[in-house]
């Protein structure tokens, strides 16, 4: 059985990979903070939805199956686009990175990557269950 076929491991697969990707740009908007005119650099979660969704579709393999839903084509995870915080007050160096609100995004998403982290073991722990013979 390949279990990259699964597509409950491979959403969270994805997941993940979202998650890693997001948290080393909130690391280099941490890591610019002084510096000056940088803008603030993030992720959509928009992009890993549809992302997902590619990945999902479900298949037609007889005539008689209903066709799913088609999806507009797959999105980049991994780019990452400016996104000014029309709230945020800009420094004295002309950039609108908060290191508190970039530290409590990376508190989160870490966190987000955890229990991902964490359904990914319980799915594979699940599997291996059920293909044992002794039980």
């Amino acid at each position: 059985m390949d279990l990259s076929k699964l597509t409950l491991l491979n959403g969270i697969r994805a997941r993940m990979d979202f998650l890693s990707a997001r948290s080393s740009i909130l690391a280099q908007n941490i890591a610019n903070a002084d510096t000056p005119g940088y803008v603030r650099k993030d992720i959509t979660a928009g992009q890993f939805e549809s992302a997902l969704e590619a990945q999902t579709q479900m298949a037609t393999t007889d005539a008689r199956h209903q066709p799913g839903v088609p999806t507009s084509g797959s999105a980049n995870r991994s780019s990452a686009k400016s996104a000014q915080d029309p709230t945020a007050t800009p420094a004295l160096t002309g950039n609108q990175v908060s290191i508190e609100t970039e530290t409590m995004e990376l508190s989160r998403t870490r966190m987000e990557y955890g229990l991902a982290a964490t359904v990914y073991r319980k799915g594979l722990d699940m599997m291996r269950l059920a293909i044992r013979s002794d039980r």
